[in-house]
């Protein structure tokens, strides 16, 4: 197996990677915040919890640098085919998403920090004042975390047409990722004009996906791609 198979399949294995990540942070962690209701029980959870706190930054921090690492990759394996323009634009939006990660993230900090102010407070009226301090943080949170979902999108949709340009991949997954990843886009667009989130528009994005990661993580790139790219070497 040549090296460039091989780190194709690392390829595939840093989406999956990424997505264990990701899944556990959105669906788990973050989830499990809360620990009472209204927003005393959210600024009490983020003051109880704050090793979940930390693993939910850790845990995107580690996800943001593994893709900027997987753009750099592409970057450098199609530095003598067409599709390197697109993979500079991939890398460039992967370095936005890690950025727009890190605004998203301060809010999840914030709840700590402003719990412990709330929990604290003696006087009842500081205490009246946790929904509207629970409206800003999700605000401020939300603010940040839909458009890092767009750039996502997009980013995905860059992914496909490199992989695509460049042979990487069968045609027919890449047309579905693209499909797919515009689909997603549509479905956050809605979050960003502060409506509601359609989970039908994301669904596919995370079923392509993980297709493509499976294929390229058992399968590799395909052999005649892989081929033009070491004799591009030579």
């Amino acid at each position: 197996m040549s090296n460039m198979q091989i780190s194709s399949r690392l390829f595939g294995a840093g989406i999956l990677i990424g997505f264990a990540l990701d899944i556990t942070s959105n669906f788990w962690l973050q989830d499990g915040i809360r620990i009472g209701t209204g927003a005393l029980g959210l600024f009490e959870g983020a003051v109880a919890q704050p090793e979940k706190i930390g693993a939910i930054v850790l845990m995107g921090l580690a996800s943001g640098f593994v893709a900027l690492a997987m753009a750099g990759w592409l970057c450098s394996v199609t530095v003598t085919r067409p599709a390197f323009w697109l993979a500079l634009t991939y890398l460039g939006a992967k370095a936005a998403a890690l950025g727009m990660g890190g605004l998203e993230f301060a809010g999840f900090q914030m709840l700590r920090s402003v719990g412990e102010m709330v929990l604290q407070a003696q006087d009842s009226q500081t205490r009246d004042l946790a929904e509207p301090l629970q409206a800003l943080v999700r605000s401020l949170r939300n603010g940040a975390h839909f458009p890092h979902m767009m750039v996502g999108g997009f980013s995905a949709l860059l992914l496909y047409l490199i992989l695509m340009s460049a042979g990487f991949i069968p045609r027919v997954l890449g047309v579905l990722g693209v499909i797919a990843s515009a689909s997603q886009m549509i479905g956050v667009f809605t979050g960003v004009l502060g409506h509601e989130v359609h989970v039908a528009f994301l669904a596919p994005l995370f079923f392509v996906h993980l297709t493509l990661a499976l294929w390229v993580l058992i399968l590799g790139f395909r052999d005649r791609a892989v081929a033009s790219v070491a004799a591009g070497r030579t």
